[in-house]
């Protein structure tokens, strides 16, 4: 009996469920950051030269003196190569394809022009193996701030969409922001602006 009761309370509280979900309007609320370049990081792979005697591959240049000569050019430019750090897991993850001796450093600096300087910086033997822009993190405040304006964009969005449906909207029933401290460059991105996005869901009344 305590079972039927249960039931029938049951199937008479669904709509009334369905009914509250359906009067929602879910929107998608958005503003712009700006993601500001904080560190920079260029690996360097210096290489054993090697040319053909013949048939055969010889050693012209060995590492040594590839690194040594790579030194002399840093120093010209005004960088100490002791600030270079041997980059041994990018040796191991691209050893498959070598086949001369290699060495992997790299330098992360905050100084963009000093990061410019190395990339452009041309040596026999060496060459730029890969670099990298780290962006600023945001502080869980400058999160929350952009996020406050993506919820009033979608408090905007969702008040004209009403208007059109002869509606209004009321209080926030749930908000969805999967926005973290974390930041990403777009690779061969040619702004500093991407979007910041929140979904928000209002009372339709």
């Amino acid at each position: 009996m305590k079972k039927l009761i249960y039931l029938v309370a049951l199937f008479c509280t669904i709509p009334l469920i369905s009914q509250e979900q359906s009067n929602t309007i879910s929107v998608i609320g958005e503003t712009e950051k700006t993601i500001i370049d904080q560190n920079y990081t260029v690996i360097i792979a210096l290489q054993q030269i090697m040319v053909y005697d013949g048939q055969v591959e010889v050693e012209a240049t060995s590492l040594e003196d590839v690194t040594r000569n790579y030194i002399k050019k840093l120093d010209e430019a005004g960088i100490d190569f002791s600030r270079f750090r041997r980059n041994t897991y990018y040796e191991l993850a691209m050893s498959y394809g070598q086949n001369r001796e290699t060495a992997y450093y790299y330098l992360k600096t905050t100084n963009k022009d000093e990061a410019r300087k190395i990339i452009n910086l041309k040596a026999s033997g060496v060459s730029v193996a890969s670099s990298e822009v780290e962006p600023k993190k945001l502080t869980d405040k400058e999160l929350a701030a952009l996020s406050t304006k993506a919820i009033e964009n979608a408090r905007e969005k969702a008040e004209l969409i009403a208007k059109k449906l002869n509606k209004t909207i009321g209080e926030i029933v749930s908000i969805s922001d999967q926005n973290t401290n974390m930041q990403y460059i777009q690779s061969y991105g040619t702004t500093s602006l991407q979007p910041h996005s929140v979904t928000v869901a209002f009372e339709l009344k």
